[in-house]
């Protein structure tokens, strides 16, 4: 019973800690991106990991809309291609170009108003 509990308990933080780092806004984002080091040593931050984590999430949430649009029948927003070649580089200079006034969206958020853009369905 102990076990059964504590299994619970461990999988509310994992998902919990899934739901967060998804939840990360531009703004939080590129204040973690201006505080890191260019070079590979920046993934031993606890942030820029939680970052790029939260990237990650955004992209496979995208493809996951992408695909339930698809199994719904309906034309989704974005047609992504299988693979998408993106440096860490080109991912933080699309966040820095978010306005201001819209950095307060998630990345989630982002990612999918980016796709729409560069990948319209045709």
């Amino acid at each position: 019973m102990r076990l059964l509990a504590l299994i619970g308990v461990l999988t509310l933080m994992f998902v919990g800690g899934a739901v967060a780092q998804a939840q990360m806004t531009v703004r939080e984002f590129n204040q973690i991106a201006a505080n890191a080091p260019r070079d590979p040593s920046a993934l031993l931050r606890p942030s820029v990991r939680r970052a790029a984590n939260a990237v990650q999430g955004a992209f496979e949430a995208a493809r996951a809309e992408e695909a339930a649009a698809r199994r719904a029948g309906r034309t989704p927003p974005y047609c992504m291609p299988e693979r998408i070649r993106l440096s860490p580089d080109e991912i933080v200079a699309r966040m820095q170009a978010v306005p201001a006034a819209r950095q307060n969206q998630t990345l989630n958020q982002a990612v999918r108003s980016w796709m729409v853009e560069r990948y319209p369905c045709r």
